[in-house]
This record gives C-alpha cells, sequence and structure tokens, in this order.
C-alpha cells in the first residue's frame, strides 16, 4: 500500500487546490451584503449565455484575477469587495469569483463574507480560499455554514495575494447568491518588530529587542512583551521555534555535529545522508540517533530521533519509499535537494515536500509524485512523537529503507475546463461504463503510445505498474469495481474486440485524487506501440446481466480537457470511438462485471462506433481544440531490459566473426569484452566466444 504526498494540480472548477476544512462558525454579527462595496466583480456572475467570464483565475491559461484594492500600513488599511456567486443546476457547475490585492509591508490579513441567497436567508455553503495568485497549488481554504464567515488571520508579507470566493455542488446555494467581502491589514505595535538588525527570531540575543520577522516577532511580543522590551533571550527564541499550530512561528534553526554523540549512526545529520540506489535496501539504527529535522508543524506529528537517506531520480516519475521497523511507529518526510548531493541544513525547511504518518507500528510508506529527473530527494526517517512518553510512538531501533522508482510512460497531463459554445466553462466526463438500461456497455476507446524507453533498443518495453485515468462518479451510480481493456492500435482504426485486444482487468472502485485520478496498479507489460484503452465501472446486477433481474448503473465519467495526448483523426476531423450498446458475451479475459465471472461483451455485436460532441463543447478561448475530446491519462512503468539473443556478436553485424575476435583481444586484461560476467576479459570470454562462432540464432 503506497501513500502520497501529493496529487498533482486540478482545476479549481473541480476542487480548489490546497485543504478544505469544513468548520462550523457562530453567527457573530447579523448577516448583512454592503450594497456599495469599493470594488465589484466584473463578471456576470453565474454563467449568462453570450457573456464571457473574465474573472477566470486558475482555470483559463493565463492565469486571470481581478485586481482590488492595496493594504497600506498607513489609513486606509482596508477595502471591500461584492459580487454573486451560485451553483448553475442547468450546467452543473458553480461560479468562482477570483480577486487580487497587494500589501505595501509585512501585516496581519483579515478577510470576512456575507452571503445571502436571493430569497434572503444567509448562505450555508460558502468556501473561502486564501493564496499566492502565482501559484495555483498554494491556495487553501475553509467551508462556512454560517455568516458572516471570518477567515483565520493570515500573518503576509509584502506582496500580492489572492481571495477566492464560491460555494459548494449544493443546489440550496442558487447562483446570483450575493456576497460582500471585507479585507483589512492589522499591523503590529511593536515598534521593535521587523528591524533587519535586531536579530534571528529563532536565536537568542538578549542585548537587542524584537527580532527581523516582525510577523514571528509580533507573535511572541503578543504572549510575552518582554521580548521586545527588554531583550530577546532563550525563551523568546524558544518560542519563536515552537509549531504554528502551538502558537509559535515555526522557525527551524539547524544543530547537528557529526559524529556527536560518539555512538550516532553515521547518518544522524543530515547533512551525512546515506545515498541508496533505486530498488537498493538501506538498514538503519536509530537507537542512538538525535533529532534536527524541522518540527516546524510540517507535519501532523512531531518526528524524533531521525536518520537520513537520499536517492537520484533517474528520470521523470514517482519515487517509493519503504520502511520496515518493527518497533517503531516510523514518520516520513522528504525534501528537494535539488542537483546536489550536497545537504545544508538551514535550508531543509525550504526544500520540504511533505510528511506521511499513516501506519503504526512496524513501519511506512509512501511515494512522492511528480519527481524531476536528475534531482536528489533526501528523506528523514524518524519516530512518531516523543520517544521518552510511554506508549503510541515504539521504541527507537533498527529498520531498513528501500527506495523505487517507476516513470512516466503516458502522460496526457491534468485534466482541464472545456466550454461550451456561449464560452461556459466546465468539467466534461464521458460516462464510461452501464450507464442506462438501453446502453449497458457506454466505453471510450482512447489512443495512446509506448515509446522506446531509450529511443534505440534492446530496452524497447515497459513493464506498467500503475494508470491513472481521470473522471468522477455522477451521482446515484453504483461503482464496485473499475475495469480496464487494451487493445493493439492500427493507426485511427476502431479497436475490434476480439482481435486487437491484448489485456484487460479489474480493480475494486478506489477513492479518487484531488484531480479525479484513480489508481490502477498493474504488471502488464507493452512493447513500444500504438494502443487503445478504456476504463469504465461496473457493479453485480449491471443492466448488461439481464438475467439477474436487477438495473444497477455504474459509470466513471472519464475527464476530457487533457492538455496532451493522442486524439483519433480522419478527413472530417478529431474523433473518438465509443462502444455501441450491445448485450451477450464475448472472450473468457473480459471479466467485466464485478463479483461475476460473465463477461458482457459481444464480438459479433456492432463494437466500437465514431463519436464526436458536435457542436455541444468547444474548446476554451486559447485553448487546443483536441483538448475537448482527449480524455486525461497518466501511465507508469519501468523499462524491460531486453536479452541479448546473441551477446557474442560484439559488433552486431548478424555473426560472430572475426572482427568480433579482434574486439575481444583488445579488451585483454580489461572488463571491456565480460561475456561471463566476472569483470575481467580473459581466456573464459574467449572460450564463451567461440563457443558461438558463425550465424547469430
Amino acid at each position: 500500500m503506497k501513500s502520497s504526498f501529493a496529487l498533482g494540480s486540478v482545476s479549481l472548477s473541480t476542487v480548489v487546490l490546497g485543504s478544505l476544512l469544513t468548520t462550523t462558525m457562530s453567527l457573530s454579527a447579523q448577516c448583512v451584503v454592503n450594497p456599495s462595496t469599493t470594488y465589484f466583480q466584473n463578471d456576470g456572475g453565474c454563467p449568462v449565455a453570450g457573456v464571457a467570464d473574465t474573472n477566470g483565475g486558475c482555470n483559463v491559461v493565463p492565469n486571470a484575477f481581478q485586481a482590488t484594492g492595496t493594504i497600506n500600513s498607513t489609513p486606509p488599511s482596508s477595502f471591500s469587495i461584492g459580487g454573486s456567486v451560485g451553483y448553475d443546476s442547468v450546467g452543473a457547475s458553480r461560479d468562482l469569483d477570483w480577486y487580487t490585492f497587494t500589501v505595501d509591508s509585512p501585516c496581519f490579513i483579515n478577510i470576512s463574507v456575507n452571503a445571502l441567497r436571493p430569497d434572503g436567508t444567509p448562505s450555508a455553503a460558502f468556501l473561502v480560499f486564501f493564496g499566492n495568485p502565482t501559484l495555483c497549488d498554494s491556495f487553501f481554504g475553509y467551508q462556512y455554514a454560517a455568516c458572516p464567515m471570518v477567515f483565520p488571520e493570515q500573518g503576509v508579507a509584502a506582496g500580492t495575494y489572492a481571495v477566492i470566493v464560491t460555494t459548494a455542488f449544493v443546489a440550496t446555494e442558487p447562483c446570483e447568491t450575493a456576497y460582500s467581502i471585507d479585507v483589512s491589514g492589522r499591523f503590529s505595535q511593536f515598534i521593535a518588530c521587523g528591524d533587519p538588525a535586531a536579530g534571528d527570531c529563532g536565536l537568542a540575543h538578549p542585548a537587542t529587542v524584537g527580532c527581523s520577522d516582525l510577523i514571528c516577532c509580533d507573535i511572541v511580543c503578543t504572549v510575552n512583551p518582554l521580548c521586545c522590551d527588554i531583550g530577546w533571550d532563550q525563551a523568546c527564541s524558544s518560542a519563536a521555534q515552537v509549531p504554528p499550530a502551538s502558537g509559535g512561528c515555526g522557525v527551524f534553526v539547524y544543530n547537528c555535529t557529526i559524529g556527536v554523540p560518539a555512538n550516532a549512526p553515521s547518518n544522524n545529520c543530515a547533512t551525512n545522508a546515506t545515498i541508496v540506489a533505486m530498488e537498493a535496501t538501506s538498514t538503519f539504527d536509530n537507537s542512538n540517533a538525535t533529532t534536527d529535522g524541522p518540527n516546524n508543524g510540517q507535519c501532523g506529528a512531531e518526528t524524533y530521533l531521525d536518520v537520513w537517506v537520499m536517492g537520484q531520480a533517474p528520470d521523470a516519475g514517482n519515487m517509493f519509499c519503504y520502511v520496515n521497523s518493527g518497533s517503531q511507529d516510523v514518520v516520513l518526510s522528504v525534501y528537494n535537494n535539488g542537483t546536489s548531493t550536497t545537504v545544508v541544513g538551514t535550508e531543509l525547511s525550504n526544500n520540504y515536500l511533505g510528511c506521511v504518518d499513516v501506519y503504526g507500528i512496524g513501519g511506512e510508506a509512501a511515494v512522492l509524485p511528480n519527481t524531476i529527473g536528475g534531482n536528489w530527494y533526501v528523506w528523514r526517517v524518524g519516530i512518531w512523537g516523543n520517544p521518552g512518553t510511554p506508549g503510541g510512538a515504539g521504541v527507537p531501533g533498527a529498520g531498513d529503507i528501500t527506495l523505487g522508482f517507476e516513470r512516466v510512460v503516458y502522460d496526457t497531463g491534468t485534466h482541464g475546463t472545456v466550454c461550451t459554445p456561449a464560452g461556459v466553462a466546465t468539467n466534461l466526463g464521458l460516462s464510461s461504463g452501464a450507464i442506462a438500461v438501453t446502453a449497458p456497455q457506454r466505453w471510450i476507446a482512447s489512443p495512446f503510445t509506448v515509446t522506446d524507453p531509450d529511443g534505440t533498443g534492446p530496452s524497447n518495453s515497459w513493464e506498467l505498474t500503475l494508470m491513472q485515468p481521470e473522471g468522477f462518479a455522477p451521482a446515484g451510480v453504483i461503482n464496485e469495481k473499475l475495469n480496464w481493456i487494451i487493445w493493439n492500435r492500427v493507426n485511427s482504426d476502431k479497436p475490434l474486440y476480439a482481435t486487437n485486444q491484448l489485456a484487460s482487468g479489474q480493480v475494486t472502485y478506489p477513492v479518487l485524487g484531488a484531480a479525479g485520478q484513480a489508481d490502477v496498479p498493474t504488471t502488464l507489460t507493452l512493447t513500444a506501440g500504438s494502443y487503445y484503452a478504456t476504463f469504465f465501472a461496473s457493479a453485480v446486477g449491471n443492466p448488461c446481466r439481464a438475467s439477474d433481474g436487477q438495473a444497477i448503473l455504474s459509470n466513471f465519467a472519464w475527464f476530457t480537457g487533457a492538455p496532451a495526448g493522442d486524439i483519433s483523426t480522419d478527413a472530417t476531423g478529431q474523433f473518438l470511438w465509443r462502444s455501441a450498446t450491445q448485450a451477450g458475451s464475448g472472450p473468457a479475459i473480459q471479466t467485466v462485471v464485478a463479483g461475476t465471472a460473465t463477461p458482457c461483451t459481444n464480438p459479433t455485436g456492432v463494437g466500437f462506433a465514431r463519436y464526436t460532441l458536435g457542436t455541444a463543447y468547444v474548446a476554451c478561448a486559447g485553448g487546443d481544440p483536441a483538448s475537448v475530446l482527449r480524455v486525461a491519462l497518466h501511465i507508469m512503468g519501468n523499462p524491460v531490459m531486453a536479452v541479448n539473443p546473441c551477446p557474442t556478436d560484439l559488433d552486431a553485424n548478424g555473426v560472430t566473426d572475426a572482427a568480433d575476435l579482434a574486439m575481444l583481444l583488445n579488451a585483454w586484461g580489461t572488463g571491456g569484452v565480460d561475456l561471463n560476467g566476472d569483470g575481467l576479459t580473459d581466456a573464459a570470454d574467449l572460450a564463451a566466444l567461440l563457443n558461438g562462432w558463425g550465424a547469430c540464432p
């Protein structure tokens, strides 16, 4: 079982990036929408036919936020924004409004929202998000069940920030739900805070008051004013190092000396991490380890007694880390160290990527997606909580760490929105499964290509490890299994059930990721070539088994809008192959109904028919027209090393002859021509070459 640090980018029309927490807030004031705000939305609210939504935020490329006000250190230090949002039950989408504002100096931002439905009742499912408009995966937010909605105070440096408002996917929050947003700044009352000459907040300097980080200084001095009146002593610096969740600043101060204590493990310090090759295992023992990694609230639990390993990503892909340790509850963290193997301890917080603590005593496992080929990733292996506390964390001790890797075989990128002719953006999913009694086998066959792993051979095959289509399950369906079939493809000819089918399988319907990705593990080997793939949902009682007297509908709506990947074309344009309605039985390997051994397909039936969306959807402004029909799919795997059938043919001319003998003799005494794998070119290799003399088999 794998635990993922991250899920990649997704469209905010589907789900907002970052953390989304649900909070129920008591009514602290009357819910009144300001009718005269400083700024007002620049779009028409919910989609209006013929009216483009110019406030597209992260849903369009380039990102389009509406600029609003500035928070100044001198009054006025507030402004307001008005608009409307809601759920469009006709278009099955919701309106999002995206705004930016600027801050001229470090301060604390406060955001509150009032929202009323058209009938005058307060909104009960309103979402507010905050983040960096240049980093769409930085946003985090809350769903509120009461009005006014008060976003937690955020400490910020000078710069540009964004606030996003919308409603949940619920019909009770209709279009034209009016809102007003109040944005204000709070500036520190401690004049000693923020002075660059005051000193580091994480270090004691009792001769001077305050510290250089205004936000951290304000947090500490609000609790202990003496830190800004008398001096920044050890108590002040210790308070700054407390995680934010506990009221501190989370300042990280690196402190570890290699070889101290004398019995510490060799990889006790991050700066002396053990290098581990992919697919290799390294042992560890943290019984005498110290703690030098950051405990600044980045993980769900504090980590103690850490040891360190690092591995290099051979390519773009996913890196795995598996830890076995029978005595302790392991916490795994990972850091991107770039192209260098030199770890700078003070940079660990800046290089942090993620943390996992899923399992209890016995070990931990994680996958780091979207690695950069050539970069080194540093893994921190520690024990959960405080080992001095009885129970829970277990005790430190021996264990082993294995790093693994899977490469990108085929990738369309994460799906985006497509648009109606009127310009309304939506996340489009093409239904796949038993979607109606009259359509028990509605499947999309998407083309994809597998390229030669090294471009030249002899490694011309991949062992697939993971397939990830992106989609969603529409309301009202029952999905017990997610099924897949792969066919060989000839140009853009339709797939034939019996003739072209290469492999099929099914998994228990998975929990979908933030982008709708469904994890489908596999061990299928594919040579370089052209293929079709389909993914569709099923359940016991699907209509293709009419004899059981049930009519259960299943549907995995496969997302279109992918930015890259293959697309079928013919003389009339771009299209997809979609299976026609049919019943009956087919090849035995097509077991596609959950919990049964009876396949649904009929190889003599109509099979796949050409399918387009007609004029129902088009590419959004500036988008690729092919994205309307291109479904989102990611395939991971590793190269399969081909076996050389004629290893004595050193010059690869099809025969073992005098030219090969000359090459062997020229390498005599070195490891240049090592036919028997002993690391040396000698008489044993000569005997092997002579035994293979003549034409290659």
